[in-house]
């Protein structure tokens, strides 16, 4: 068996302990080990190391990065047609690392995440699907994309904040109204581990949306500050569903 180990972490100093913490790792549970590494300079880089993956019958792929890379990952692997026939799993070398903190893995624990990836059982897991993209973790609008290897600074983005007018339907009803930021999650963490809530499953077939409607900014910033210390993001005015499916349609694009 073929164990592949996609590299695109955040910070490039330590990628040869990694490779090696991976080789042993996947030697000790009966993996072939083989690696890639992205280059950012180059922007199929992924896609190309994806194909080396496929066409070497590696039956695992393992994501040694961030949410972005996992996200990738997926859809790449959606758009070849092998989503069914491959295991994906994570290894937490990215700047936020949301999905890996969803289930578990911490960064500063990286021998603990290869043993998982290379000895755990794979499970399938819900996909959310927006536009033509699909997404693991969760998707929206209204956070401001930071530069790679950012964070998303909460203080900083709520000032960013600009209301926008949407109707959201669903299969139930519908909401009209403006709103800062929405939010729909398939895992419940964004931006290094804010969250709405934690009930959230990525196995009941169903999408938890979050709507942060255009109140004064000011009401917001304790909230996020709270999240920082890992608190849920919640207040009385927050608007949340859960839903198989979602419909907005807005003034502008999102």
């Amino acid at each position: 068996m073929k164990i592949f180990f996609l590299l695109n972490p955040s910070r490039v100093k330590n990628r040869w302990d990694w490779r090696e913490m991976a080789a042993r790792c996947a030697k000790r549970y009966g993996w072939t080990p083989r690696f890639g590494e992205v280059d950012r300079m180059l922007p199929y880089s992924t896609s190309v190391l994806l194909d080396q993956a496929l066409q070497e019958d590696c039956s695992r792929i393992v994501t040694i990065g961030g949410d972005g890379s996992l996200h990738r990952t997926i859809n790449l692997l959606a758009q070849k047609n092998r989503l069914k026939s491959v295991e994906v799993a994570v290894v937490p070398a990215g700047t936020c690392n949301d999905f890996a903190r969803f289930i578990g893995m911490r960064k500063r624990r990286m021998e603990s995440a290869f043993r998982v990836a290379c000895s755990g059982k794979p499970l399938p897991t819900d996909l959310g699907l927006m536009d033509d993209q699909l997404f693991l973790n969760n998707a929206g609008f209204g956070r401001k994309p930071e530069a790679p290897r950012k964070r998303w600074k909460s203080v900083h983005s709520i000032r960013t904040f600009r209301p926008t007018l949407l109707r959201a339907t669903w299969d139930k009803g519908s909401i009209e109204g403006a709103f800062y930021m929405a939010l729909v999650c398939n895992a419940p963490y964004f931006s290094g581990g804010l969250h709405f809530s934690k009930n959230i499953s990525i196995h009941d077939g169903l999408l938890d949306v979050y709507l942060i409607p255009a109140i004064s900014k000011w009401k917001l910033f304790p909230l996020f500050a709270l999240g920082k210390l890992g608190r849920p993001a919640r207040f009385k005015r927050l608007v949340s569903l859960r839903v198989p499916r979602l419909e907005v349609e807005a003034q502008t694009d999102l």
